[in-house]
């Protein structure tokens, strides 16, 4: 996510919508984007009540970026919170971040009709980063997305069709969807092989033409 709002925001991105954030903390999407594009709007959206007050105690000073209580499954409620209003253009550029949000959603839900409602908002030249629980076909992938399930008690990992599937008409940028690990690494780390877990977390970047 880091890596992805950096690459956007020096890309002359100045307008950011993390949905399903979590607690805003150290190096997330406001600090990456507001280093490189001073200024930069940026709401974060979440129903968590505890994220939502820490959110916006940490925010409280920053005025160009906010929290707003949403959910991500209602992207309507979210185009029109009069914060989301007050600073995003969807007639200008901006970046949508669905960082480890689209894995907590059951198909019934319609994660790829939430990124597709996105798409058709959001101006040409705007992008969708998302990062997903990768399915491996294995009985660790098995295991954990059990886990996952019995610890939230919804959610699933896709395989990399689905996760291709979630994108829908919007263009994929190098390296396409990849293990978080290897997308776009920075200059100064050596590569490596991703670890057999670390080969289950994808991340993808796409842009609206």
């Amino acid at each position: 996510m880091i890596r992805a709002v950096r690459t956007l925001a020096c890309g002359g991105v100045r307008q950011f919508i993390d949905l399903g954030s979590g607690l805003p903390t150290a190096d997330n999407v406001h600090q990456v984007a507001q280093r490189h594009q001073p200024g930069a709007a940026v709401v974060y959206v979440d129903t968590d009540p505890t994220v939502l007050a820490h959110g916006r105690a940490l925010l409280a000073e920053n005025e160009s970026t906010t929290v707003v209580e949403c959910d991500v499954r209602d992207p309507d409620a979210i185009r029109h919170h009069p914060e989301v209003e007050r600073l995003i253009d969807l007639r200008q550029p901006v970046g949508v971040i669905l960082s480890a949000v689209l894995h907590h959603l059951n198909d019934d839900e319609d994660p790829a009709g939430i990124v597709r409602h996105w798409a058709e908002l959001i101006a040409p030249g705007s992008y969708v980063f998302i990062s997903h629980f990768r399915s491996g076909h294995n009985e660790e992938t098995e295991a954990a997305q059990a886990k996952l399930i019995g610890t939230f008690g919804r959610g699933r990992w896709r395989t990399d069709a689905e996760l291709h599937a979630l994108f829908g008409t919007l263009t994929l940028q190098p390296p396409g969807i990849v293990p978080a690990v290897q997308w776009r690494p920075d200059p100064s780390e050596e590569p490596r092989t991703p670890t057999v877990w670390e080969q289950l977390i994808a991340a993808g970047l796409a842009r609206k033409a």
